[in-house]
């Protein structure tokens, strides 16, 4: 498991390529600098907002081809760390999947990656979280600002659902810094 390419495909992979493009021409500012951190941050947003998405298909008109965005498995084998980090997470805490604890602890260390299903159901939070990132992030803003505000709102939001006990003071020092 994460020791090969990873490939977003479909609005998922056009989704990707808007969350890591360029918004700011001047300042060259970035929400996500490569697809790898949206991979590595995806499945997170998914699992807390409670969302996962099947595999899209949306084809390119020009070519017919279903749009695709990869990772390249060098990249992938060097964020694997990460990758079974938050791939263990997800075993252990969904117990929507697993209500059994003995048997989500065994698909997070024991028996991880021997049943594709557990697979699938990781990256379906991938995919879900691209969704909610992409909503969040980059529908509806058109200008520098309106990226900044949509950050900013998404991250209030985040701050008030998951993060009570830290105050809007210490968050904002946090940005600054």
């Amino acid at each position: 498991m994460f020791d090969k390419q990873y490939r977003f495909r479909g609005r998922h992979a056009l989704r990707v390529d808007a969350l890591t493009s360029v918004f700011d021409s001047v300042s060259r500012a970035k929400l996500f600098d490569r697809n790898v951190d949206v991979y590595i941050n995806a499945p997170l947003i998914g699992f807390l907002y409670g969302r996962m998405a099947d595999i899209d298909t949306t084809k390119n008109p020009e070519t017919n081809q279903a749009y695709s965005e990869n990772i390249m498995d060098g990249t992938v084998i060097k964020f694997s760390e990460e990758l079974l980090f938050n791939f263990r997470l997800i075993m252990l805490l969904d117990k929507s999947y697993e209500p059994d604890e003995e048997a989500r602890i065994n698909k997070a260390f024991r028996h991880m990656g021997e049943d594709p299903n557990d697979e699938a159901r990781f990256d379906s939070y991938v995919r879900g979280g691209i969704d909610v990132l992409y909503e969040k992030l980059i529908e509806g803003a058109k200008s520098s600002d309106d990226y900044v505000n949509c950050l900013f709102d998404f991250i209030a939001d985040f701050n008030e659902k998951f993060n009570e006990d830290i105050s809007d003071e210490e968050f904002l020092k946090l940005c600054v810094q």
